[in-house]
């Protein structure tokens, strides 16, 4: 038995929805503390963990218009780095002291990274944005990020980790021995789902900025079932829905294919269930534009920046190509990731962190 410290970013459902997945695993023999950066993502484990869950300080990207506003979202962290780097390490403190893990599993959570390095604790990354720094990538095409900038700014909030255990769908290698490829995690709702498929789009939008993009669908021949845009109303062929998970998969199951962002998990369960993808990725979130990238590059649908200027008709006659694609691609469940995970644990828990230190520079008054 092992003390997993296990650490989520809470920007997006996405993170918490695969850790739960791995974390109700690893409880049948394993016992944990959870930390988590938003108050959705933390109310959403509260009522599966209880006590056992504790949120901390974490940043969030600024959106407007569909983009990420980097200098703003920059801005935003170094303006509240002082007083978030102080709340965290008064509670992380006292969290860690407690419980003592002699194992932390990271899904891109920047202060567990640094408490790992710090403490010497062996630190397991689960997670698919480390794919761009701990594998040889290609960087799409006409991405306005540079591959070197992203690399950096991820090792500047994750330096490094014992081991990397990356979900991808895409087609890569990784760099070294310690970094492990396995495909997505997939809930066991949509492990249960028999896909079928009616005459609608599925629409899936992580903000609700992208406001030209309901002009452009409402002129075309499609019915679309959307998701992520509080406030509107039913119009022609357009049907505004409020996110229920029950609902959105019944939509996700028999739809005829998907409109994303690129978000890694719609875009994994979507490939689970054999639904092409058009995939319109925020700007300047090279994340999502690698997804999207690799949704074209591996022929599970295509993707574009601009609406606008997209060939919709095109697209649509090439969706029997799509699903071949997708076909070939085969089915898969959990259990790689989760022995995966069980074998780096007993590798790591024997090393022995270095509480002490901890104790040494923690102010009494914490």
């Amino acid at each position: 038995m092992a003390r997993i410290w296990y650490s989520i970013q809470g920007d997006g459902m996405g993170h918490a929805l695969r850790s739960n997945i791995i974390m109700q695993d690893l409880k049948k023999n394993h016992q944990l503390m959870i930390t988590t950066t938003t108050k959705k993502t933390y109310d959403f484990l509260k009522k599966k963990y209880g006590s056992r869950v504790h949120l901390i300080k974490g940043d969030e990207f600024v959106y407007k218009k569909n983009s990420v506003l980097v200098a703003k979202s920059i801005k935003n962290f170094f303006m509240n780095l002082p007083s978030k780097s102080k709340s965290n390490m008064a509670k992380l403190s006292k969290l860690i002291l407690d419980f003592q893990p002699n194992i932390i599993i990271n899904d891109f959570e920047p202060a567990a990274h640094y408490a790992a390095i710090l403490l010497r604790i062996p630190c397991i990354s689960v997670d698919n944005v480390h794919v761009i720094t701990e594998c040889n990538i290609s960087k799409p095409e006409d991405s306005k990020l540079q591959l070197t900038s992203v690399r950096t700014l991820i090792k500047v909030l994750h330096p490094t980790s014992t081991y990397y255990v990356i979900t991808t769908f895409a087609n890569v290698k990784p760099k070294n021995k310690k970094t492990f490829l396995v495909k997505p995690v997939i809930r066991k709702e949509i492990l249960n789902l028999k896909p079928k498929e009616k005459d609608f789009v599925l629409v899936y939008q992580t903000t609700s900025t992208n406001k030209k993009m309901l002009k452009i669908l409402e002129k075309t021949k499609n019915k679309h079932i959307i998701y992520g845009f509080k406030g509107e109303k039913n119009r022609k062929n357009l049907v505004f829905k409020q996110f229920s998970e029950k609902g959105f998969l019944e939509d996700l199951k028999n739809c005829k294919y998907v409109i994303v962002n690129g978000g890694f998990t719609v875009i994994s369960e979507a490939i689970y269930l054999k639904k092409p993808i058009l995939a319109i990725p925020i700007y300047n979130q090279f994340e999502q534009e690698f997804n999207a990238f690799t949704i074209r590059n591996r022929g599970f649908g295509d993707y574009t920046k601009n609406l606008e200027e997209f060939d919709m008709e095109g697209f649509e006659l090439r969706l029997p190509f799509f699903k071949h694609k997708l076909k070939n691609y085969g089915v898969w469940d959990n259990s790689e990731l989760l022995k995966r995970i069980e074998i780096l644990i007993n590798k790591g828990k024997i090393k022995k962190p270095r509480y002490e230190l901890l104790r040494s520079i923690v102010p009494k008054r914490w």
